[in-house]
């Protein structure tokens, strides 16, 4: 069911984007460039790549431009459409969701240069939550074109999936560290890509429910 609804959506993206102002336009293309940034980041992790990394410094630059120039545009706009009210909190939002995924694209380049090794469990939990953010990421960025409230559902469920998911990894790797399973050294770059990972859902679910019911 959730797919049939995106795939709904995704073939009225064009149709819905003319019908819509400016600022809601770059407000989902802001959302689908933080989805880029973390399909790359990804990549770099599993493949110990930092060539996927370029590419997403260069989004994560234009995501927290974006965000703090539309901050002022968005006032203007409500004072001109009073209804456009609940999207005036958005690019606070995608600026914080860019400074948290460039916390990653960080940790992830420090990996790389210093050749830091993850245990494996660490490794498949990372590669499972950057694969869960994309899928929270996609429908936040339909729900600003199409406010549907079942995806807005959606991401608000699965944000409180993501957080336990994390706070339990967190947990298991503290055990994993004194077992001597866990390097020191990795300990502090994947706590903090956790903590990143649950802030860019937090981000995306006031997004979300936000928009709900609009």
């Amino acid at each position: 069911m959730m797919n049939n609804v995106k795939q709904k959506i995704k073939k009225s993206d064009t149709h819905a984007k003319q019908g819509l102002g400016n600022e809601l336009v770059i407000l989902h293309d802001m959302i689908i460039d933080a989805e880029e940034c973390i399909l790359l980041l990804q990549n770099a992790f599993i493949y110990h790549n930092a060539k996927f990394l370029a590419e997403c410094k260069v989004k994560i630059a234009a995501i927290k431009k974006s965000g703090a120039s539309l901050a002022g545009d968005m006032e203007q706009t409500v004072r001109d459409n009073p209804d456009m009210k609940p999207y005036v909190p958005i690019p606070a939002h995608l600026s914080g969701i860019g400074n948290h995924i460039e916390k990653l694209s960080e940790c992830i380049d420090r990996k790389i240069s210093e050749n830091i090794l993850f245990s494996d469990k660490a490794v498949k939990e990372t590669i499972f939550l950057l694969q869960r953010l994309n899928e929270i990421l996609t429908p936040t960025a339909d729900i600003v074109l199409a406010r549907n409230t079942f995806l807005s559902m959606y991401v608000e469920e699965s944000q409180v999936g993501v957080g336990k998911m994390a706070t339990e990894y967190a947990t298991l790797h503290e055990e994993r560290l004194i077992k001597g399973v866990c390097l020191p050294a990795a300990s502090s770059l994947y706590i903090t890509m956790l903590d990143a990972i649950k802030s860019i859902s937090w981000h995306s679910k006031e997004i979300a429910i936000g928009l709900a019911g609009l």
